[in-house]
């Protein structure tokens, strides 16, 4: 069991050679924004979920939604959900929640079950890595997710980070749906985090099994984050379902 956590350290140790066969151009990158939230007592995912997808669509608001549930961790509370928000971009998340919107009955009702620390959100550039498709544009509603830390090595550009994990992804792609995305945090401030090196590494498979027969591929690696790489102070993986709640 421990491999599959422990295997995704090939992601930070492939080697980042100048060849152009591998060179891949950064694309457009979306806004994703993540807040911790509390599901109240004698509720569960399923009630969220079930509210949050009876809410009204709003003309430029966001992209998707999800809420996304912990299966490994070490201080994760059996109450814990994270709300994953996608947007364009920071101004299409600043128009929509500068306008005024009226409160639906769906949305006072999920305002009752689920708590966010919305003074304490992140937000991230984040950019998808390889051809998987895991939500079937929208078909699919719940995912597998695999999620580490990292810290880009000072000087280190996205751009290199990207190409590396592109290189590194590379092998796996087409084999099934799991896709990878690079995120970078770039507002929330993190206690002893130099601007612009937090990253987070994820692969997202279309289900558990789909998530699990990635992971396995990739098989163990050496401990520790490898030297020599553009990342460092690489954790390891935490899992999580994600839950649809808006596509």
């Amino acid at each position: 069991m421990y491999k599959n956590i422990l295997g995704l350290v090939i992601l930070v140790s492939t080697p980042f050679l100048p060849s152009l066969s591998f060179a891949q151009e950064l694309p457009n990158s979306s806004l994703l924004v993540n807040t911790q939230c509390k599901i109240s007592h004698g509720h569960s995912i399923d009630d969220v979920i079930a509210v949050a997808r009876a809410i009204p669509k709003s003309e430029g608001g966001p992209n998707r939604i999800f809420y996304r549930t912990p299966i490994s961790g070490s201080n994760f509370s059996d109450d814990w959900v994270l709300r994953s928000v996608y947007w364009d971009d920071l101004t299409h998340w600043a128009a929509a929640s500068s306008r005024e919107r009226q409160q639906s009955g769906p949305q006072n009702h999920l305002n009752e079950l689920i708590t966010c620390d919305n003074s304490n959100r992140k937000f991230f550039d984040n950019y998808n890595i390889g051809t998987g498709n895991p939500y079937d544009n929208g078909k699919n509603q719940i995912t597998g997710i695999a999620a580490r830390f990292c810290t880009l090595k000072a000087g280190v550009t996205i751009e290199e980070a990207y190409q590396g994990l592109s290189r590194a992804n590379a092998q796996y792609d087409g084999e099934h749906e799991t896709i990878m995305q690079l995120s970078q945090l770039k507002h929330g401030s993190m206690p002893n985090v130099e601007m612009g090196t937090r990253i987070t590494i994820r692969l997202v498979g279309k289900d558990l099994v789909d998530l699990s027969k990635r992971l396995d591929l990739m098989g163990p690696r050496r401990v520790g984050t490898p030297d020599g790489g553009v990342m460092e102070h690489c954790s390891d993986s935490n899992i999580f379902m994600s839950h649809v709640a808006r596509w």
